[in-house]
């Protein structure tokens, strides 16, 4: 009977000894995860990156200079489509529009070109994807090995990290659907690691007569009457809030789980017509949905990274008849 009597004991301690090997394991994810953001960061690197999206593909020029304090400053220079700039640097961002001869500045949101996760975001981004370590392959010519997001819900895409597994700096992001399907893909074709970059490098290029424009930082407070009935995704909380410049104006308040973002922009209407309730269709470009909703003297318009039926739950939530008539 001796035996029978140890089965139990036996079963518990192949459990723990299970449960330890997977906590071993989503350490050293979180590990890789964190060398590389350090990386992204802290290296010195320039490429050419690819953008591609099902209706198309575009490229741009990437230099980034790293320190050991985790600052950086990189240029990004668009090589198709209007030649566009832009430039980060501490918590500063510089965009320079060519084809309406604009610069517009002001503050940024945490995160790299080629990799946005922030370390203080992990513990969060942990609670609604599950990490786990993902297929190997080569990347603009060099070894690399994929972290996976997974998202854990149908509010939020996964998110496949291919990192070089000789410097931990990530080469590649695919955006990946619920069935699997590569949504959108931010990636190197050619990289040159722990490049020496000279200031030139890193100057934006911009015509003495641009306009220049500021995007200024609104201070926190509560959300406006009008987006009182809007439901985020579980994990969304607002990360900054800004002055759009120009002659429209508005308010751009940016949300986030620290990977997926929604921008919602939120414009009054001139006239007196009250188009509340209705919301436009349904727009995309590869990961990317959009959508505007009337309410009460406002226009909103949803930009996110999200799938396009939990764009269309916080539409609906927002085209519900306000509390106060939203005025």
């Amino acid at each position: 009977m001796a035996p029978v009597r140890l089965f139990p004991i036996f079963a518990v301690l192949l459990a723990a000894v299970q449960v330890s090997i997977a906590e071993a394991k989503q350490g050293q994810v979180e590990a890789e995860v964190k060398r590389m953001i350090q990386a992204a960061r802290e290296m010195s690197y320039q490429g050419v990156l690819v953008h591609g999206v099902p209706v198309g593909v575009e490229s741009m020029r990437l230099f980034h200079r790293g320190g050991p304090d985790g600052s950086f400053r990189e240029r990004l220079v668009m090589l198709t489509g209007p030649a566009r700039e832009l430039v980060r640097e501490d918590d500063q961002i510089k965009r320079y529009h060519p084809d309406i001869g604009q610069v517009i500045s002001g503050p940024r949101r945490s995160g790299t070109a080629i990799f946005k996760l922030a370390e203080k975001d992990l513990d969060r981004v942990r609670k609604y994807y599950s990490l786990t370590t993902g297929p190997t392959g080569r990347v603009a010519g060099r070894q690399a090995r994929a972290v996976e997001f997974r998202a854990q819900d149908d509010h939020r895409f996964t998110y496949r990290v291919w990192r070089d597994v000789s410097n931990n700096l990530p080469l590649q992001t695919e955006i990946l659907s619920e069935d699997g399907r590569v949504m959108e893909t931010f990636m190197f074709a050619v990289v040159s690691p722990n490049s020496s970059l000279d200031e030139e490098d890193l100057r934006m290029k911009v015509p003495e007569a641009a306009r220049h424009l500021e995007r200024r930082a609104l201070e926190e407070g509560n959300h406006p009457e009008v987006l009182s009935r809007m439901k985020l995704p579980p994990g969304f909380r607002l990360d900054a809030r800004f002055g759009v410049p120009g002659e429209a104006g508005g308010t751009h308040l940016f949300f986030t789980d620290g990977l997926a973002t929604l921008s919602v922009f939120l414009e009054k209407v001139k006239g007196n017509v009250d188009l509340s309730g209705k919301a436009g269709d349904i727009l995309q470009r590869g990961a990317l949905h959009a959508c505007s909703v009337h309410q009460g003297r406002y226009r909103i318009t949803l930009l996110g990274e999200l799938p396009g039926p939990a764009i269309r739950r916080i539409a609906a939530s927002l085209a519900a008849p306000s509390r106060k008539g939203a005025e």
